[in-house]
């Protein structure tokens, strides 16, 4: 299977979290091999700006990484980015976090570990 080919199943988890009082579902898949494969982020009420912002982050993600780029990268580039909602989560794992895309990157560095290497 090429890394373009999308596989039919993949093994997933979903998780919930809160931040800042925001209420988030984060869904990620995972191929045989265990690369990371799939990211659907959902923040915000169906239509909000916040919602279109979230899903265009995941698909671009996502898009991304069926095209080869390792998941460090985005996590380096997420990680450490600022803006609201920040703050307090209810993650036990990750208990802050400086904005969406900063949960979403030590979410992914904690659960979906990948080399350091660089493409």
């Amino acid at each position: 299977m090429s890394e373009t080919t999308v596989p039919r199943r993949a093994a997933g988890v979903t998780s919930q979290f809160m931040i800042d009082g925001v209420p988030g579902h984060l869904m990620t898949a995972a191929a045989a091999s265990g690369a990371l494969t799939h990211v659907d982020l959902r923040v915000g009420k169906h239509g909000s700006t916040l919602a279109g912002l979230t899903d265009a982050l995941s698909t671009a993600i996502t898009t991304g990484l069926r095209g080869g780029t390792p998941a460090v990268v985005f996590v380096d580039e997420l990680r450490h980015t600022r803006y609201v909602p920040a703050g307090a989560t209810n993650d036990p794992d990750l208990p802050h976090a400086t904005s969406i895309g900063d949960y979403l990157a030590q979410h992914l560095h904690l659960h979906h570990p990948q080399p350091i290497e660089r493409p």
